[in-house]
């Protein structure tokens, strides 16, 4: 007996062999789901899930293996927990019921299970504007280096009749002399979130309202007299809303 096994067996001998056991696991086999985030976080009341361009979304979710492959011939399922909504063939979520609510859905192969996702099932929103049509930044021109304001929150109403409509995700655009800016495009004009995050996308919350901030970032020695537009939109399939794009204008001087 080799001195490494000598000693191996002297060890299980003292600890005892429960202690000893040598476990493998098979690289392949089935190790984790993830249940892909949807497009779109609600449903609206007998409809189906919808992606960004209105479309029908299908349920979608990946397989792992322990060894951190995807696993593609693996037959995936999903579950649903509550009984607003039924999922048809093709994984397809529909609305059953003309009543708010949320259901639960998980996605589960080969006796795993994912995390569960909670959609919401809301009225169908028929408008969309902006909280002011206007405003204005003043901002304080750096007298070395850079500053940057982020004192104006820019924020748009999602409705359904007279109700403001919850979890209603809401994309936004800034303009600039009526063209876009490209996503990218950060360097003066910015949307962000909590924390500085660029971020054109929200989902509206109690209230019925999605924000974000705009960043104005001023270089010593540039003076900017701008106009800026953000535009919101929202898309859930069905008839446009009222009052979409949303626009709303911000003018940008330097402060007296």
């Amino acid at each position: 007996m080799s001195r490494r096994w000598s000693l191996l067996a002297g060890l299980c001998a003292t600890v005892g062999a429960v202690s000893c056991i040598e476990l493998s696991v098979d690289p392949t086999a089935v190790g984790s789901i993830e249940f892909l985030a949807p497009s779109n976080p609600s449903i609206v009341r007998r409809d189906t899930l919808r992606d960004t361009t209105g479309a029908p979304e299908r349920l979608r979710a990946r397989v792992f293996s322990t060894g951190g492959d995807e696993l593609t011939d693996i037959e995936v399922s999903f579950v649903n927990t509550d009984s607003v909504v039924t999922i048809r063939d093709g994984n397809l979520v529909v609305s059953l019921l003309d009543t708010s609510g949320s259901a639960r859905i998980y996605a589960s192969a080969a006796g795993l299970q994912s995390i569960v996702r909670t959609f919401d099932i809301i009225r169908r929103p028929d408008s969309i504007a902006a909280s002011v049509a206007e405003d204005t930044v003043s901002y304080p021109a750096p007298a070395t280096g850079t500053s940057i304001d982020t004192s104006t929150t820019i924020g748009f109403v999602v409705r359904s009749g007279s109700n403001t409509v919850a979890s209603v995700r809401v994309s936004f655009e800034l303009l600039r002399g009526g063209v876009p800016l490209a996503v990218n495009d950060t360097g003066t004009y910015a949307l962000v979130r909590a924390g500085g995050i660029v971020s054109r996308v929200d989902t509206t919350d109690a209230s019925g309202v999605a924000q974000r901030t705009l960043r104005v970032r001023a270089v010593a020695g540039t003076v900017l007299r701008d106009t800026i537009v953000v535009r919101a939109n929202v898309s859930l399939g069905g008839a446009p809303l009222k009052g979409a794009p949303a626009l709303m204008q911000v003018v940008i001087l330097p402060a007296s």
